[in-house]
């Protein structure tokens, strides 16, 4: 399998775009508006043979061979106002973040947005057929997510 990417959709960049612009309206937030349009420039997700690399706002890089548990989480949105709207925006107007989240063999987690991505269904897919792991259905917790009890 060739590198497959999965470059950040229009409504994400968009939305990502109006904070950085009122970023701008503070001029000691300037430098990190800037940061912000450039990262967003340059979002996408790559997934190769042997692992994928997430670059949003920040760069999750995953190796397949390393991962021991992965799940979608799926958290409701429940913001309201320009910041609901924006939010919504990001998240392809689905009104609830669906998340990757790997757990490695280290016993570190790593977790990034999935459908602020284009073509997410097809991204959660291959990634699915990719892992030598079950996906699992991952339940938000009180402060954080919790894994489901192995059988």
């Amino acid at each position: 399998m060739a590198a497959v990417e999965f470059p950040m959709h229009k409504k994400a960049k968009t939305a990502l775009n109006i904070t950085g612009g009122l970023l701008i309206i503070l001029c000691v937030t300037v430098p990190f508006a800037l940061w912000v349009f450039y990262r967003v420039s340059k979002a996408k997700v790559t997934v190769t043979p042997e692992g994928l690399e997430a670059a949003g706002l920040t760069t999750d890089t995953v190796r397949f061979d390393d991962v021991a548990r992965f799940g979608i989480l799926r958290i409701p949105m429940v913001a309201r106002g320009i910041g609901g709207v924006l939010a919504n925006m990001k998240l392809d107007n689905m009104g609830e973040g669906v998340n990757f989240v790997f757990r490695l063999k280290n016993g570190k987690d790593v977790k990034f947005v999935v459908n602020q991505y284009e073509r997410h269904q097809e991204l959660i897919e291959l990634v699915t057929k990719s892992l030598p792991v079950p996906r699992e259905d991952i339940k938000m917790g009180l402060l954080s997510w919790k894994w489901p009890e192995k059988a």
